[in-house]
């Protein structure tokens, strides 16, 4: 199995946990972030492009990649959504981010299984 396919994953993951555990003082507030609920389309965002990456190499282990993909996902979703406020005192756990979360994975599972699966496309995910 190629280590080649984990890159974007792992690099998308730390680029999420960064952003998740960073200080509430330390966030953006120019004007344009103060659209109502951006914060989660920021989640949706982050989870959607964390399932769809994780799709091709789930693809490779697994028959059932449209059952494990989300699931872990989900559970990556909940784990780092409750750790928040450990992590950083500044932020908390909410169940509005997880829906988010929840919606963006569930979103990146349909957007897989039309448009990219078996195209051209999925091996540029």
């Amino acid at each position: 199995m190629k280590i080649s396919i984990y890159w974007r994953i792992t690099a998308w993951l730390l680029i999420m946990c960064y952003l998740l555990f960073m200080p509430a003082s330390q966030l953006p507030s120019e004007p344009f972030l103060k659209i109502p609920h951006f914060d989660k389309m920021v989640h949706f965002s982050m989870f959607f492009i964390l399932c769809l990456l994780s799709f091709r190499p789930v693809k490779q282990l697994t028959p059932n990649y449209y059952f494990w993909t989300p699931l872990v996902s989900f559970v990556l979703a909940v784990l780092l959504e409750s750790v928040q406020h450990k992590i950083s005192a500044s932020r908390h756990t909410d169940a509005l981010d997880l829906l988010a979360n929840t919606a963006g994975l569930l979103t990146a599972t349909v957007f897989f299984r039309y448009f990219v699966s078996g195209k051209k496309l999925e091996k540029l995910v």
